[in-house]
Formats: C-alpha cells, sequence, structure tokens
C-alpha cells in the first residue's frame, strides 16, 4: 500500500511540475515587447523586429509594438518607408488620438513627397498637442527642422540608393557605379546644398567588432567614390557604421544575407537628429 502511495505522490510532482514549467515557459506579448526594447537599445534592430512582430502576432491590437516597429523599419531602409507608414496606419486605427503616431506617418509621407498626407498628419499631430508637430507647420521654423530626402526620387533610372557587396569585401562592384554616378551628378548639380547620411551594414557572419569595421570601410568606399569623382566635400558627407545591426533581411539564408550586405544613402538638410 505504501507503495502505491509513493507512486501516486511522484506521479502528482511530476505532474506539478511539468505544469508548473509550462506556465513559466509561455511567453506574453508584453514579454516579447520588452525584448524588443531591450535589443533596440543595444542596436540590434532585426532582433529587435522580430520580437515586436511576436508581441503583434499574440496581440493585434498592440499599438505601441507597432509603433516601435515603424520607427526602426525606417531607421534600418529609408528606401522602403511604406512598410513603416502601414504600422504607423495601424496605430493610428488603433489609437486614434495618438498624436505621435501622426506626426511619425507625416513626417514619412514628406520624405516621400507626399506633401498633402504629410501637411494633414501634421496638423492632426499639432492639434492634439504634438510640439514637433506644431514646430513643424511653422514656416519661420522650416529652416530649421531636420529633413530626410529620398535620394530615389531625383535619380533618372529611379533607383533605390543601395550598393550591395560581396561577402568580406568592401569593393565596390562595376553594376553600382552608375548609381553611385547619378547620385553623385544629383548632389552636385541638384541638390547641392543637402549632406548625404552614407550607412554600412555587414551580415551575421564573423566576430561584431570585425563587421563594425567592415561595414566603415564599405560606407567609406562609396564616400571616396562621391568625394572624389564629384568633388563632393566632406562636410557634407555623414559615415556611419552599424555593423550586423541593421539586417533588413534573415541571416539564416544566402539570399538574406546578400541583402544585409549593403551601404544606404540618404539626404539630410538641417540639423541632424541624434
Amino acid at each position: 500500500m505504501k507503495k502505491i502511495q509513493l507512486y501516486f505522490i511522484f506521479v502528482l510532482v511530476v505532474t506539478l511540475s511539468w505544469h508548473c514549467a509550462f506556465r513559466e515557459k509561455k511567453i506574453t506579448a508584453d514579454d516579447w515587447f520588452q525584448k524588443g526594447v531591450q535589443y533596440e537599445k543595444q542596436d540590434i534592430y532585426s532582433k529587435a523586429i522580430s520580437m515586436y512582430t511576436n508581441a503583434i502576432k499574440l496581440d493585434r491590437q498592440y499599438a505601441d509594438a507597432y509603433f516601435r516597429r515603424g520607427k526602426i523599419y525606417f531607421a534600418m531602409r529609408p528606401s522602403e518607408c511604406i512598410i513603416a507608414i502601414r504600422d504607423f496606419d495601424k496605430v493610428v486605427e488603433i489609437e486614434p488620438l495618438n498624436a505621435d503616431a501622426y506626426y511619425e506617418r507625416g513626417f514619412l509621407h514628406a520624405y516621400m513627397m507626399n506633401n498633402e498626407q504629410a501637411q494633414a498628419d501634421m496638423e492632426t499631430a499639432s492639434s492634439l498637442g504634438h510640439k514637433k508637430a506644431k514646430e513643424w507647420l511653422d514656416p519661420s521654423l522650416r529652416e530649421k527642422r531636420t529633413q530626410y530626402i529620398h535620394l530615389g526620387n531625383y535619380l533618372p533610372s529611379r533607383r533605390d540608393p543601395v550598393v550591395l557587396f560581396d561577402f568580406n569585401r568592401s569593393e565596390i562592384k562595376l553594376p553600382y557605379y552608375n548609381l553611385l554616378d547619378e547620385i553623385g551628378t544629383v548632389l552636385k548639380e541638384t541638390l547641392p546644398d543637402i549632406k548625404i547620411v552614407v550607412a554600412g551594414y555587414c551580415d551575421s557572419i564573423g566576430a561584431e567588432k570585425y563587421n563594425e569595421g567592415l561595414s566603415e570601410r564599405r560606407a567609406e568606399a562609396v564616400s571616396n567614390y562621391l568625394s572624389k569623382k564629384y568633388s563632393i566635400a566632406n562636410d557634407r558627407i555623414i559615415i556611419k557604421a552599424y555593423g550586423e545591426g541593421g539586417a533588413i533581411a534573415p541571416n539564416e539564408t544566402e539570399e538574406g544575407r546578400a541583402q544585409n550586405r549593403r551601404v544606404e544613402m540618404l539626404g539630410i538638410k538641417g540639423p541632424e537628429k541624434g
């Protein structure tokens, strides 16, 4: 009889332990969101996006996850900012009085040269008390605000201002010289007053410190080409190196890694944001 009692006690303990372990492993939308915030603080943007996406899968009404994911999308790849706009659309749908969402969406519409939509969003944000939106609408402050410029809108080819690189290389490949020639001409003739951010990125293969240096060498290769061939002054070129932190595609596949080995260029006018 004692053996039977001990057996049932053992089964009960195992069952309770398994149940507790199962409950402990269950992750909520808030858990995913907080993980995303931590990755974002470390500038590991691809991981942050994954965490925010997981939070959204568990809670389709998680406005903060859409908002933070949208901001990262634009920071990582301005040329695909329409993806970010969709996230801000969702925030506005969930929280119609979210002034920050209107402001960020208006900012992206201005970047895409959708001036009417930008004006409408900024007016809504301003009416909700958003200070930066009010400044954006103030003509006297217009010259003081930061303006991001999608260089692709000014290129004859309308190509995205993105240069891809071979694995572990920083040399510019032949197919991208025409693109850089278009950008150099625009910077010299059409937009002589703007600065350009040249941001280098890597895939995840290799040590983090090495990848940071490689991404910087890639950005410098593009910068040197523009400055030497088109006499773009050094103080007009802002070099940034993000290493593997700004992945836009999964690093688990060669196709994804190929997209992450890149330099992106972005026009900027006015004081740069930190």
